[in-house]
């Protein structure tokens, strides 16, 4: 018998006042419990119980261990329940690293109704515009463009990866709209800051291959919202994604350019995905936010 067990039973027999009715409370036999208590003794060189025919009691150097080990086991036994409830209910802090555009969005607004449902879990989240980020030590749940390399992290879908070329109505009235995305080159563009390269849009054409277009103009952001607002206040067209600028152009604060032709930001194509480390047994307070993100973005 392992050592942890033997010293349930050694508190448990303490407990009961005898050694058949501990055993019984942790399905042995009498002669099972007894023997694997002798063993105990005879490990730690100490006479545990003085033992009659109707009678078992502690010795002092058994009171004095019982003291010692009680609430060492009770500990031991607390943290395992809250080990095993954070599988099985939400609770704990959940540590969120995302996209910063993305996040205020689509998931800050939606961090309220999470906690009335999940009460005893804390959020910590924090925000980044860089791309690559995969779950790491104090990280739970990255939320992040497109999925990591390799067979360690577990995805879901948020959003699509669909782009959306616009530009705000009170520019298309001063400038008229491109026809072609050869004519995106007579137009100023807002773009995505890269560093020691042009940016460039990507085109698919309709035999299946691609058009590239290196574009330029007076605003470049690392910021998917600063281009955004750029393009809102009408500084010129701008390749964004359909989940952040959508809504504009449904309500006619932006309109849709070229959509017959499908297009991105080279090296931005990808969908917004929940990204979580691969286990059999996923903690509860990340399949809960998971979950909660999936049915707020069906």
């Amino acid at each position: 018998m392992d050592r942890l067990t033997a010293l349930r039973l050694f508190l448990r027999t303490i407990d009961r006042g005898g050694i058949a009715a501990a055993g019984r409370s942790l399905g042995l036999s009498a002669t099972a419990a007894s023997r694997a208590l002798r063993e105990l003794e005879d490990d730690l060189e100490l006479r545990l119980f003085d033992r009659t025919t109707r009678h078992v009691a502690p010795t002092e150097a058994g009171r004095r261990l019982a003291a010692h080990v009680a609430p060492l086991l009770e500990g031991l036994d607390a943290a395992m329940v809250e080990a095993r409830e954070m599988h099985e209910e939400a609770t704990g802090t959940l540590r969120i690293l995302a996209r910063r555009s993305y996040a205020l969005r689509h998931v800050v607004p939606h961090l309220a109704a999470f906690r009335a449902g999940h009460p005893r879990v804390e959020i910590d989240l924090a925000l980044t515009e860089q791309t690559g980020l995969v779950p790491a030590q104090g990280v739970d749940l990255v939320i992040r463009l497109g999925l990591p390399a390799g067979k360690s992290y577990t995805g879901h879908a948020l959003a699509s990866g669909r782009r959306i070329l616009c530009a705000s109505p009170g520019y298309l009235a001063r400038h008229g709209a491109p026809t072609t995305p050869e004519a995106i080159l007579q137009h100023p563009c807002l773009t995505y800051r890269q560093e020691e390269e042009a940016p460039v849009w990507v085109f698919a054409t309709t035999s299946g291959g691609r058009q590239e277009i290196a574009v330029s103009g007076p605003f470049r952001s690392n910021s998917g919202e600063a281009l955004r607002q750029a393009a809102l206040d009408g500084m010129g067209l701008v390749l964004l994604p359909e989940w952040m600028v959508g809504e504009d152009v449904t309500a006619g604060k932006l309109t849709e350019l070229l959509p017959e032709w499908p297009a991105w930001p080279e090296r931005y194509q990808a969908e917004i995905h929940a990204v979580h480390a691969r286990a059999e047994r996923i903690p509860a307070k990340i399949a809960a936010f998971v979950a909660h993100l999936l049915a707020k973005t069906a």
